[in-house]
C-alpha cells in the first residue's frame, strides 16, 4: 500500500528535532518536588485518514509570568514536555482508524516485530490564564492580576484560535489546552475544527472533574485533622494525640479511591456536623 501521508495542506515544514521523549525533562530535574500538573485527555476521533486528540493541563503560572510572551514560553516548554506517544499512543491505534488505518501511523518500536503510534503531525495549543501584573505581588487582591490568552497553529491554520475560542466560550481559566493531529493524508475541510472543538470541550470537562475530585478530597482531608486536633482538646491529657500521631499525619490519600462526587459531598456534610457538635462540645 502506497503511504498517503504528507504534511498536512495547511502546515508548515515539519520540525525534524521532534522527537519523542524518553527522559525526564529539565524542567523536573530542575524542580524535583514540584507536583505534576493534573491532566485529562480525550477519546480520539478519527475521520477518513486523520486522527484527533485533545489534552487538557491544568495551568497556575509562576510569579514571573506576567505578560504574553512569557506565557507563551511557558506553554511552549509545557507542549514540548507532554509524552503524547506513552500516554495515549495504544489508545489512538487501538481501533485501527483515521490515520491509523491499516497499519499506517506507526513508528518502529522498543523490541523485534513491536510498534507505536508515531509523533502527532500538529500540536495546537491555548492557554488562558490569571496573571500578576508587572511589579504587582499579589498583595493587593484582584486588582495585582490580569488574564492573559495565548494560542498556536504549530502549523494547523486557524487550529490554536479555535482552541481559544473553545476555553473563552467555557469561561476557563488557567488552563492549557493542546490538540493533537495526526495527518494521513487526505483532506477533510472545515469539519477539522469541529473535531478540535469536540475533543477539546471534552477534555475540559474531564479536567474540571478531576479538579472538583481534588477539592473534594483535600477538603475532607482537612476536615479530619480538624476533627482529630478537637477531640484530642476534650478528651484527658494522657490520650491526647500530638501534632506528629499518625492518627493526624496519615490522611494523604485516604479518599483518592472515590471518584463519585457526590458521597464525597455528603461525606463532607457528615464531617462538617461532627466538627461542629465537637466545637459545641469543646466551648462549653
Amino acid at each position: 500500500m502506497t503511504n498517503k501521508r504528507t504534511s498536512s495542506p495547511d502546515s508548515g515544514p515539519s520540525d525534524p528535532k521532534r522527537t519523542r521523549t524518553e527522559v525526564p525533562s529539565l524542567h523536573s530535574w530542575l524542580h524535583p518536588n514540584e507536583p505534576p500538573p493534573l491532566s485529562a485527555h480525550s477519546p480520539p476521533l478519527h475521520e477518513s485518514s486523520s486522527t484527533f486528540l485533545s489534552f487538557t493541563v491544568s495551568l497556575v503560572p509562576p510569579s514571573h509570568i506576567t505578560t504574553e510572551t512569557s506565557l507563551a514560553k511557558e506553554a511552549r516548554r509545557i507542549v514540548r514536555e507532554l509524552d503524547v506517544v506513552s500516554q495515549v499512543g495504544d489508545l489512538v491505534m487501538g481501533s485501527g482508524e483515521g490515520a491509523f488505518q491499516s497499519g499506517e501511523g506507526r513508528a518502529v518500536g522498543r523490541g523485534k516485530g513491536k510498534e507505536r503510534a508515531r509523533e502527532p503531525d500538529h500540536r495546537m495549543w491555548a492557554c488562558r490564564a490569571l496573571c500578576l501584573k508587572e511589579g504587582k505581588n499579589g498583595t493587593e487582591g484582584e486588582e495585582d492580576y490580569h488574564l492573559i490568552e495565548s494560542f498556536n497553529d504549530d502549523g494547523e491554520k486557524f487550529g490554536g484560535e479555535r482552541i481559544l475560542k473553545v476555553l473563552r466560550e467555557q469561561n476557563a481559566v488557567d488552563v492549557l489546552t493542546v490538540c493533537a493531529r495526526w495527518y494521513g493524508g487526505d483532506m477533510i475541510g472545515p469539519i477539522r475544527f469541529q473535531h478540535i472543538a469536540t475533543t477539546v470541550q471534552t477534555s475540559l470537562k474531564s479536567l474540571l472533574h478531576f479538579v472538583q475530585l481534588r477539592d473534594l478530597r483535600t477538603a475532607l482531608e482537612a476536615l479530619d485533622e480538624e476533627i482529630t486536633l478537637l477531640r484530642a482538646a476534650t478528651a484527658p491529657t494522657s490520650s491526647a494525640p500530638s501534632q506528629n500521631d499518625p492518627a493526624i499525619a496519615s490522611n494523604g490519600g485516604k479518599y483518592d479511591t472515590i471518584e463519585d462526587v457526590a458521597k464525597l459531598e455528603r461525606l463532607i456534610k457528615a464531617k462538617e456536623k461532627t466538627k461542629a457538635i465537637l466545637e459545641s462540645k469543646q466551648s462549653s
